[in-house]
């Protein structure tokens, strides 16, 4: 019987059982799309990788699967793949940061992480540049998907808007942490939601925060990929940091640092470091990057 090797690590977070759980599979030659499917729903997790040959000069090629279906890009398992890899020593370090590119559905993904004193550390990524898709404006609807009022909403006096960098998060702002609290998602409702607007997760944040170290606030759902909350969303705190900065909710910098709090409500606290540059001549956002701590779990082989 043949087997596969797996790592499980706990991303955007510097204590086990914290973070968003990822299976990493390290070597995925041999496996079919069919199987990688099979795996990633007897897995479990909101996402399970596969480690390949490079085929366009990166250094590994990853393809990302839901239990639902595959993904061409996100955010916590691109982070967590690129630790696996450096922690695994399955790439030679480079003190005091191992650069890394993966190759992705979406092209090729930097992604750095801190090697020092014989530790990974910190990762992070470049992700694709953010772009608006206009405006979602049945408030009142999606109101009731989330179980909350639409003043809620409304009273921010902000837009909700579908962001797409590879894939498209719907940005809900919230008027209150207990208000956000006080979310339970209708499954059904959120679903048909995102399959309309053309959106993958939809993102609800609030600028009141648990830490005053924090920046923002936020709960995420893949409602449409039958992931009911997801508590690490990398992919979809790259676009909220765009989102801040361009209806200024944050005092922007030409580098602006942003610490997002998600996962708390589902026992499992994750910090998410946003960074977003911009050229301060044009006022555009010119880069975004999302970064966290990854902890090592756990380890398995599954038989295949």
């Amino acid at each position: 019987m043949n087997s596969k090797s797996f790592v499980i690590a706990d991303v955007f977070t510097s204590e086990r059982f914290g973070g968003n759980q990822l299976a990493v599979y390290t070597d995925a030659r041999g496996l079919d799309t069919a199987t990688m499917q099979n795996i990633a729903r007897e897995m479990n997790y909101s996402e399970t990788t596969f480690l390949l040959p490079p085929e366009q000069g990166g250094d590994y090629r990853v393809r990302i699967f839901t239990p639902k279906s595959e993904l061409p890009f996100a955010g916590h398992p691109i982070v967590g793949s690129a630790f696996v890899i450096v922690s695994e020593k399955m790439k030679e370090w480079s003190e005091p940061v191992t650069v890394l590119q993966l190759e992705t559905g979406v092209g090729l993904i930097r992604v750095e992480v801190e090697t020092k004193q014989g530790h990974a550390g910190h990762t992070t990524m470049t992700q694709p540049m953010p772009v608006s898709k206009g405006t979602y404006t049945d408030k009142a609807r999606l109101a009731s998907a989330l179980s909350i009022e639409v003043s809620d909403i409304e009273s921010t006096g902000l837009p909700v808007e579908p962001i797409y960098n590879g894939i498209t998060t719907m940005i809900v702002p919230i008027s209150t942490l207990a208000a956000v609290e006080r979310i339970k998602i209708d499954v059904g409702a959120l679903e048909r939601i995102s399959l309309e607007a053309g959106v993958d997760t939809v993102l609800m944040f609030t600028m009141e925060t648990l830490a005053p170290s924090s920046t923002v606030h936020c709960r995420v759902s893949a409602a449409a990929e039958g992931i009911l909350e997801d508590a690490a969303t990398g992919s979809a705190n790259g676009p909220l940091g765009f989102y801040l900065v361009r209806h200024k909710l944050v005092s922007v910098e030409p580098l602006t640092r942003i610490v997002s709090e998600q996962g708390f409500e589902m026992k499992r606290p994750s910090l998410l470091h946003i960074e977003v540059e911009t050229d301060p001549a044009r006022g555009a956002v010119v880069g975004v990057r999302v970064g966290g701590g990854v902890v090592i779990a756990g380890r398995g082989e599954m038989f295949v």
